[in-house]
């Protein structure tokens, strides 16, 4: 039951964004892809977004940061310091951030 709602935490998080992103190719084949879960101005505001998006999420764990390419990887974590999802987040061409969660094909 645990697992259902992490989730169905983790589907809720990429659908309201309004960016379809379903990982089909056009040939019909399963292609890896992120999901984009959200977008800020800066990198405080990302984080901040991101805590405030889903009422689940207590805290923001960073695991890897790289300050060459200014890519993070951060896990969102419940009250029960339980991992809700795992994200990435970099900072995009235009100076905004984005965060997205990898969702790999698998045959």
């Amino acid at each position: 039951m645990r697992w259902i709602r992490v989730l169905a935490v983790v589907a809720s998080m990429t659908g309201c964004t309004g960016e379809s992103t379903n990982g089909d190719s056009p040939d019909g084949d399963c292609t890896s892809h992120y999901a984009l879960v959200a977008n800020a101005p800066t990198r405080a505001a990302l984080e901040q977004k991101l805590l405030r998006q889903h009422p689940s999420v207590k805290s923001l764990k960073v695991l890897d940061e790289d300050t060459a390419d200014e890519k993070i990887t951060v896990n969102l974590i419940n009250a029960r310091e339980r991992l809700v999802a795992s994200l990435d987040a970099w900072r995009k061409d235009d100076g905004t951030w984005t965060a997205q969660r990898w969702s790999q094909c698998i045959d």
